[in-house]
């Protein structure tokens, strides 16, 4: 029993726990969720449907501002209801503020 305790103590004190909490901040919405994939590409789906794969190059206000087939493109947010993300981008986004020396 002492070696599992033992071994959960030394589990929990690894990787980052830089709010003290131990857990990133995950995004609660779309805005919040596209400011930290700035410079990645993302596949937008609008709500009439239609997708586009675009560059996320900057978030003002309630715009996204973002790459389109060689074009700037400024999408209203509230247009928007979903986002896909490259996993490994997604999860950079959320421990961009956590550095770890492991």
């Amino acid at each position: 029993m002492r070696r599992v305790q033992e071994a959960e103590f030394d589990r929990r004190r690894k990787g980052c726990d830089h709010d003290r909490g131990g857990n990133a901040n995950l995004p609660t919405n779309i805005r919040e969720l596209l400011k930290g994939l700035i410079d990645e590409e993302v596949i937008i789906v609008l709500k009439s449907g239609k997708y586009e794969e675009v560059e996320v190059l900057a978030v003002e206000r309630n715009s996204l501002i973002a790459r389109y087939n060689g074009k700037i493109k400024f999408v209203d947010i509230d247009c928007i209801c979903e986002v896909l993300a490259d996993p490994e981008d997604f999860i950079e986004a959320i421990f961009d503020k956590c550095r770890c020396n492991n």
